[in-house]
């Protein structure tokens, strides 16, 4: 109950970077559904990004650390590319959503 947000910091923070595309809009929700990659890796990236002023000034749906709490926080990775650990191979894992 007590985590830190992170902060936008001009002056001492690094840079992020997130491409995003709107895939869907529900006006009727006051919604849309997109398409977000992070480009760089920053503690809360993604949803810093949506929930910020300066960002796209709409958060995630769930977010209950920079939006309001929902039955859950509806944020998914769509596909996840690491390198194994032991193999160095290239992994990749695509899942949809259920949202």
């Amino acid at each position: 109950y007590d985590r830190p947000k992170q902060i936008v910091c001009e002056e001492h923070g690094k840079p992020a970077k997130t491409l995003w595309k709107v895939l869907a809009r529900y006006p009727d929700k006051n919604q849309s559904r997109l398409s977000l990659t992070p480009h760089t890796g920053r503690t809360h990236q993604l949803r810093v990004h949506c929930a910020h002023a300066q960002g796209l000034n709409m958060p995630i749906v769930g977010d209950d650390l920079y939006g309001r709490r929902t039955n859950r926080l509806h944020l998914h990775a769509k596909r996840l590319t690491i390198t194994h650990p032991v193999s160095q191979k290239s992994m990749t894992f695509k899942v949809e959503s259920e949202f």
